[in-house]
């Protein structure tokens, strides 16, 4: 069975382990895949809108990516926010995400 023309990427499963994060290009874009630890797909950009902070680096903390620079979290949905050390979360805004599938065998990856 093919592939849908609008499928811009693969990514094999044993790559995308729980925990894991991986850099890629779509459409001249740079952006970060991760994978929860329950298991949940998430993107956000490579780079952090805080301070440009490559996000490669983070780090997954339950399904949401944190940035390694200052702590900002990415839902993977397109949310970003700052919690305090308090328990406070702040909003940050929102960022580009990838719409994502996973069939089993690869994850299918698409813009927006």
């Amino acid at each position: 069975m093919s592939r849908p023309d609008d499928v811009e990427v693969l990514i094999d499963t044993t790559t995308l382990t729980p925990g894991a994060v991986v850099a890629m290009e779509v459409d001249g874009a740079e952006y970060v895949v991760w994978r929860g630890r329950s298991g949940r797909l998430g993107s956000a950009p490579r780079t952090c809108p805080h301070l440009d902070h490559d996000l490669a680096e983070g780090y997954v903390v339950d399904d949401e990516l944190v940035c390694p620079g200052h702590g900002w979290a990415f839902d993977g949905r397109g949310d970003a926010y700052k919690r305090n050390e308090f328990g406070r979360v702040d909003p940050k805004g929102h960022v580009p995400v990838l719409t994502l599938r996973d069939t089993g065998s690869g994850i299918e990856v698409r813009e927006g």
